[in-house]
């Protein structure tokens, strides 16, 4: 086809009326030619481009349907045929569409199918098997995880299936007999699948049909792709057939899955075949267990396919058993991973770490029974690095109870404690009693983490007789003695440690008074999570040896950043137990400006000299100390002597500061009560006015400059007015965690915020400010009948992790009354469901968060009168 054919009425297309990710897609019409120029530098910038601007990170727009008539001609005239079909495909399978309707990009991409489906017998492989994606994803829906009525209580009899599948002379492969009915009944083309596509891909569960209006384009897919199916030679472009086949008629394609089993086929074919298993619904079995176990380590059997959310095949296996929340595919999750971590390869194993990360992260039961297999990797070196990231983020409580780690026994806990010892000490994982150690002559840190220096220690893997726990040493080689010179043996000693903290409290407080300076990510685990300057479920026990190697590191001008932060709060988390740091804490304040002056506070004894010394710098620091820091000086100084003078100088200057200054200093100044009141001119000054931009800075600082008029005034209505013109600016999904602060303010000012009421209301439909507007709407006073309404939004919110948190405070305040049964079931799942409610945020945090809301959940509902059988479970799908 002529370039002019293959782009005619390309420029007659209205591209300035549509766009892309960076505005107006006026440029797209040279970009598309560029994509045909003979220089390969030239086309390849343009494909570049276009991941750009009409795929941005994944998400399509209204210029993504417009160019797709002429991406689709472009790769059936030969021009970069196999990467524009990657894209084509890509944009099909979006669900992120930004201002086009929904599925307009799918059924622009469906409408080129009698462009597209020749190409699956393109002579080059990789443009096969791009077809072959765009198929897959123009024609089909999203995954399903549930097994469709009528697929059959397993593989049972899959090897007899298999029989007579062997490749022919030509190399192709028959269709198994008696799976043939299977295909032709179902798929011959759409014709007569409508019924088994609606029971297999509901609506409800964020599926989504075939658009309306392409099912006559459509018509041949299924029969072009089962014929290609037959004849197909190349692994990849199997596999992709079969993902294509899969989405296309999940009930249609059972045979072909079954026959991709065959264990004399290529292994991409294998892997696709037990991922198309699960696609199709079927359920697992000891065939797909053995299957993925005897292909690991397999990503580089996916690494030529271009599904990119199957990049790890086994993590993307265990979470398709997990998302079926069923009892039994969370047991063959476990199961497969507990095999895999079992496993001698180094890499096989990696992967099978990385999966039982991804698991933990998903799956509120699996830390506990995957961490007697982790345990046993601690011993080899390849595998440590990542175990001991896994345990960094599922070790640790959520604020004093009892860490998620420990789950297991009492006995996998201290092989669990020994292992982590021996890493952080550098003997390794051995649990020998040898009174040895490198720690002079301290037993309670000597015993049971001694060095290893018997020949035996080299053996594939050492056994703890006191705990029965294995640890495998995998390669057989053993861990440095001492503190090692390798930097891959320190990392793992700070690691280790990190995670100890959390285990083992008091253990990790001695280890580290050992070498402070060499452990910064312990150090760090041990200052707490951060949060305003101040350190949250800081765990570590006072232990004198810690707070003298705490003093000495202060005390070197040196130390500043991070590190001198978490000595700081290291330091608060014991308060006054800790008054011996004074000295060094005041010498390092200029290095510590924002979190020293609060540590001052918490060390600071009722009265005497050091007293009286501290106030001094304090109130030096307030006037004279760094800028940053002075604000944070005076109101130690308040907190300390009730002194307000310091404090009001400090929030004037800071009102008159930048947007971040404001909003600090009206926090701070809102504190003040009465005593702020010749504050009052300034913080109005310190108001958005309307000729300045309403950004969400801007927008915060005027929430704060609000709450502290109203708490130095004890005047509602100005403060009101403020959070009416604030709400008055949401539109935008950066507008999100503004319009809670607003709503949690309205709240505090109850029956005065009445005014707001409507906006309030109309800000239920978002999850992430229902639980916040709730509270503000009791806080007003609402009829018994807006009460019982409140309670679904809420809930929702909790749900879909928007503002879990405020959302079981908002349902306390509900109160049982207007609750119905079934609000308390939804919330007894997210009590005690398996999944994991909070699932995203910082990575290191999300399971600790997660935690923290399942006890919340459950007092709530205890509070509630929930369920009993409900308050007292485990673990529920």
């Amino acid at each position: 086809m002529d370039l002019a054919d293959v782009l005619a009425g390309l420029d007659d297309r209205p591209w300035g009326d549509v766009e892309h990710a960076y505005g107006s897609a006026e440029d797209v019409p040279a970009v598309l030619r560029a994509l045909a120029d003979d220089d390969p530098e030239t086309a390849g910038a343009a494909l570049n481009e276009l991941y750009g601007n009409i795929w941005h990170q994944g998400t399509v727009y209204t210029a993504t349907v417009e160019a797709v008539p002429f991406l689709a001609r472009l790769a059936a005239a030969g021009y970069r045929s196999a990467d524009v079909l990657v894209l084509l495909g890509s944009i099909a399978e979006s669900e992120d569409e930004y201002g086009v309707p929904r599925g307009a990009c799918r059924a622009a991409v469906a409408a080129q199918m009698p462009v597209v489906l020749p190409l699956l017998d393109a002579g080059d492989a990789q443009v096969r098997q791009g077809a072959a994606w765009v198929c897959g994803h123009a024609a089909g829906g999203s995954r399903t995880w549930a097994a469709p009525e009528g697929t059959g209580p397993g593989l049972e009899g899959t090897q007899a299936a298999l029989e007579g599948t062997r490749p022919g002379s030509d190399g192709t492969r028959p269709v198994p007999e008696g799976t043939r009915p299977v295909l032709e009944g179902t798929g011959p083309g759409l014709e007569g699948t409508q019924a088994a596509l609606e029971g297999t891909r509901p609506g409800s569960d964020g599926t989504r049909p075939v658009p309306e209006g392409t099912r006559p384009v459509l018509e041949g897919t299924w029969a072009a792709l089962e014929r290609r199916w037959v004849v197909e030679v190349e692994p990849l472009v199997r596999a992709e057939l079969l993902a294509a086949m899969v989405r296309l008629d999940p009930a249609g394609a059972v045979g072909a899955a079954t026959v991709a089993l065959d264990p004399t086929g290529p292994a991409e074919l294998r892997l696709a075949g037990v991922l198309a298993c699960l696609d199709a619904g079927l359920p697992w079995s000891t065939v797909h267990h053995d299957t993925v176990l005897k292909l690991l380590p397999a990503e580089d059997l996916v690494s030529g396919r271009f599904d990119e959310d199957r990049r790890e095949p086994l993590q993307a296996i265990v979470d398709i058993l997990l998302r079926r929340a069923t009892a039994d595919d969370r047991e063959a999750a476990f199961g497969l991973l507990e095999a895999a971590l079992a496993l001698p390869g180094p890499a096989a194993r990696a992967e099978a770490v990385w999966a039982a990360d991804h698991a933990c992260m998903q799956s509120r039961s699996a830390p506990g029974r995957l961490l007697p297999s982790l345990v046993r990797l601690l011993g080899d070196p390849s595998a440590a690095p990542g175990v001991l990231g896994l345990l960094g983020k599922t070790a640790g409580g959520a604020g004093g109870e009892a860490a998620e780690v420990d789950a297991g026994s009492a006995d996998v806990a201290g092989a669990l404690a020994d292992a982590l010892a021996g890493l952080a000490t550098g003997a390794g994982a051995a649990t020998s009693t040898d009174s040895g150690s490198s720690f002079g002559s301290d037993p309670s840190i000597g015993s049971g983490y001694a060095n290893s220096t018997d020949s035996d220690s080299a053996a594939d893997s050492r056994s703890d007789t006191s705990t029965g726990i294995t640890i495998d040493s995998g390669t057989g080689t053993t861990i440095d003695s001492g503190t090692g010179t390798g930097t891959g043996t320190e990392r793992t000693a700070d690691q280790a440690l990190a995670v100890l903290v959390a285990v083992a409290p008091e253990l990790a407080a001695r280890l580290l008074a050992v070498d402070l300076q060499g452990r910064p990510r312990a150090l760090t685990a041990a200052a707490g999570e951060r949060g305003l300057g101040t350190a949250r479920a800081a765990t570590l026990p006072f232990v004198s040896e810690l707070l003298d190697a705490v003093r000495r590191r202060l005390a070197d001008p040196g130390v500043q950043g991070n590190e001198a932060i978490d000595l700081a709060l290291l330091l608060t988390s014991w308060g006054t137990q800790a008054s011996a740091a004074i000295p060094e804490l005041l010498d390092a304040l200029p290095r510590v400006p924002l979190v020293g002056p609060k540590a001052l506070v918490a060390l600071c004894p009722a009265d005497g000299p050091v007293r009286v010394r501290v106030e001094d710098r304090l109130r030096t620091a307030a006037r004279k100390g760094p800028q940053e820091g002075r604000l944070a000086a005076a109101h130690a100084l308040f907190e300390l002597t009730g002194d307000a003078d310091p404090l009001r100088t400090a929030v004037r200057s800071g009102l008159a500061g930048k947007l971040y200054d404001i909003r600090d200093a009206a926090r701070r100044g809102a504190e003040l009560g009465s005593a702020g009141a010749e504050l009052v001119p300034a913080l109005r000054a310190a108001l958005g006015g309307p000729g300045q931009g309403r950004t969400i800075p801007r927008l915060d600082a005027d929430i704060e400059l609000a709450e502290a008029l109203w708490r130095i005034t004890g005047e509602a209505v100005e403060s009101v007015r403020i959070l009416a013109s604030v709400l008055a600016e949401s539109d935008g999904p950066w507008f999100n965690w503004t319009g809670v602060r607003a709503a949690r303010l309205a709240a505090q000012l109850g029956p005065a915020a009445r005014p707001l009421r409507p906006v309030l209301e109309s800000m239920l439909d978002t999850p992430l400010h229902a639980p916040a507007c709730a509270l503000a709407l009791l806080a007003m006073g609402v009829e018994d009948e807006t009460r019982r309404a409140l309670a679904d939004p809420v809930l929702n919110s909790a749900e879909h992790n928007a503002d879990p948190d405020t959302a079981l405070e908002a349902l306390t305040s509900l109160g049982g009354p207007a609750l119905t049964q079934d609000h308390l079931r939804r919330l007894a799942a997210l009590a005690d469901g398996d999944r994991r409610v909070v699932n995203f945020g910082l990575e290191h945090q999300i399971i600790r968060a997660d935690e923290r809301l399942r006890i919340r959940a459950r007092a709530t509902l205890s509070a509630l009168g929930g369920p009993a059988e409900a308050q007292g479970s485990t673990v529920a799908p």
